[in-house]
């Protein structure tokens, strides 16, 4: 029996039904219920591992502060009209090093609104820069990343806008604000 012979051999004859027929009839049906299986499960499993999984997408993304305008706009509405001191510019502050990693570097841009109008309490915080610069730099540089994200922005800001105050004599800064919260 020669090769050609047996190759021949295993083609289904077009007019002759066998059972192997009915096999490659059933091909395209047992291919679809697997494909669809394999997809089902592709699916529950990335479902899944969605809800299960410790952290969450998009946690450590931060909430964007509003812009300067809308918080001065804001304020009209509200009928307590604020300015904004945004002269303190982007600081780096190098944060506390973790005992495993090396030190971070913290880059901010902090500003504050305050009373509109009152021009003595802006002369105040003008010449009082340099030492609101020293109070984010010493603040920010006793914590490790870990800790200052577990402590969250909401908590750092107003322990940061507390002792700010403590400084001021002349007035207090109504909220702080961050337009850069980055670690690198």
């Amino acid at each position: 029996m020669s090769f050609l012979d047996l190759f021949c051999r295993n083609i289904p004859d077009p007019d002759n039904t066998t059972s192997g027929d009915k096999i490659l009839d059933r091909l395209p049906g047992i291919l679809t219920k697997v494909l669809i299986g394999v997809a089902a499960l592709v699916f529950l499993s990335g479902l899944i591992a969605f809800f299960v999984r410790k952290d969450r997408i998009g946690e450590n993304y931060r909430k964007t502060d509003p812009s300067v305008e809308k918080v001065i706009n804001r304020s009209k509405r509200a009928k307590d009209t604020v300015s904004a001191y945004t002269n303190l510019g982007q600081l780096r502050i190098t944060i506390r090093q973790d005992t495993d990693k090396d030190s971070s570097v913290l880059v901010i841009s902090p500003w504050f609104s305050y009373p509109q109008g009152d021009t003595a309490f802006e002369e105040e915080i003008a010449k009082k820069e340099r030492q609101i610069k020293a109070i984010f730099a010493d603040y920010f540089s006793s914590y490790t990343k870990k800790e200052l994200l577990k402590k969250g922005e909401d908590q750092i800001k107003q322990e940061l806008k507390d002792t700010i105050n403590s400084q001021l004599v002349l007035n207090q800064i109504k909220d702080l604000y961050f337009n850069e919260y980055i670690f690198f």
